[in-house]
Formats: structure tokens, C-alpha cells, sequence
């Protein structure tokens, strides 16, 4: 696959194409959004190993920088601890779907099957995202991460068509429990969504096997 970076209006993002795309046909989308302190180049990786000839993958960076010492740069979607609000989820969730909106108009994309996931923090945006927005999305990949502004949440997608969720966590994750991921699918099981709930024998990470069944699950959907 080709990765083309973008300086985008919104967000920088990279653009994860199949490698001999011409441009003669629409490509099925799926958005991913990284993780606390990552940055857009780490979930880019994946495209190969989800499907490389049928998708673009558009991996948007986070607005925050944050300094990780040793010289090094990452990036976050809002504040986490006491300094976070909830002004700070609608402000990120503004700015990727601007963001998405914007490489929606730059390359040709089946609008019809876009997905949208996230891991860890960024599994947050993109349930507040793409729950929010049926009409744009064919359904959510939710990676290692919990609900957040629950209340929220569910306020905003009330009376909304529910996508198909798959879900996935470590059963030794040490960073956001697996209790929060069994939560998370609870509660959207119980407000109507249908999710594939998946735990692996892994901690804060993404393994093959999670990446198998990723392929597996919107192959189907």
C-alpha cells in the first residue's frame, strides 16, 4: 500500500491507499484514530493487514501535542485527569469530523460503507463520532478504550440508527481495565446497538488476532 500525507484544513492526516489505485474506482473508508500520546503514523500500519485492495484508510493527528521527553512528540485528543471537560470531547469530535469530511470531498469514497474506530483514546472519539452520525458511518470499531460522557453519549444518539459495534480488549490491560470495555458493551447492547465483543489474551496493544477479526467482522458488515 502507498501512505501519502496530508496537511489537511482541520488535522494533518495520512492517507493509507492500495498500491497500484488509480483512481478508476470508489474506495470502501475506514478512519482510524489514534491512541493518548501516539500519533497519526501508528494505526497507519494496520491497512495492510485489514484488506489492501478494496480500502483507504485515513489516519487523522491529533490537535494536542504533548511532550514525551527525549526529544520525542506525541499527541493527544483532549486533556485527561481533573483538567478534562466536556467541551473538550465535543471540540475534538468537531474537528475529526471536519477532518473526515475533508478527505470524504479529496478522494474517491464509497460513501456508502465508511467506517470509523479508534483505540484506547481515540476508541473514545470515535464512539461519540460515529454513534452520532449513522448517516455517515456503516459502523464502529471500538479498540481497547471505555465510554466516556456516557449520559452524553446516549442523549446524542437517542433515536438514532444504531451501526454494528465490534469491540475488542486485553484481558491483562493495566491501562484501561477490560471492565471498562465489558461495560462499554453493555451499555450499548442495552440502548439497541448489535456489538461483537472480542478479548484476547494481550494488554494495552493490538495483536494479529485482533486484526484477523477486524478483517473478519467489516468484510461482513
Amino acid at each position: 500500500m502507498k501512505f501519502i500525507q496530508q496537511k489537511g484544513d482541520s488535522l494533518p492526516y495520512v492517507a493509507v491507499l492500495p498500491s497500484d489505485y488509480n483512481g478508476d474506482k470508489p474506495l470502501n473508508c475506514l478512519i482510524l484514530l489514534h491512541g493518548y500520546g501516539s500519533h497519526m503514523g501508528d494505526l497507519a500500519s494496520l491497512g495492510p493487514s485489514i484488506n489492501e485492495t478494496d480500502y483507504i484508510y485515513i489516519c487523522p493527528n491529533a490537535p494536542i501535542q504533548m511532550d514525551l521527553g527525549f526529544g520525542q512528540k506525541g499527541y493527544a485528543w483532549f486533556p485527561i485527569g481533573e483538567n478534562r471537560t466536556s467541551d473538550d470531547l465535543h471540540q475534538a469530535v468537531e474537528i475529526v469530523n471536519a477532518t473526515i469530511e475533508e478527505a470524504l470531498q479529496q478522494f474517491p469514497i464509497n460513501r456508502d460503507k465508511v467506517f470509523i474506530g479508534g483505540f484506547s483514546q481515540g476508541g473514545m472519539i470515535a464512539m461519540h463520532a460515529g454513534l452520532s452520525k449513522p448517516d455517515t458511518f456503516k459502523g464502529a470499531l471500538i479498540l481497547s478504550s471505555r465510554i466516556i460522557l456516557e449520559d452524553e453519549l446516549l442523549s446524542s444518539t437517542k433515536g438514532a440508527s444504531k451501526i454494528p459495534v465490534f469491540m475488542s480488549h486485553g484481558t491483562t490491560d493495566n491501562v484501561i481495565p477490560i471492565s471498562e470495555g465489558q461495560h462499554a458493551n453493555d451499555v450499548l447492547t442495552k440502548n439497541g446497538y448489535s456489538v461483537e465483543f472480542h478479548q484476547y489474551d494481550m494488554a494495552h496493544q493490538i495483536i494479529d488476532e485482533n486484526i484477523r477479526d477486524v478483517a473478519t467482522w467489516i468484510s461482513q458488515i
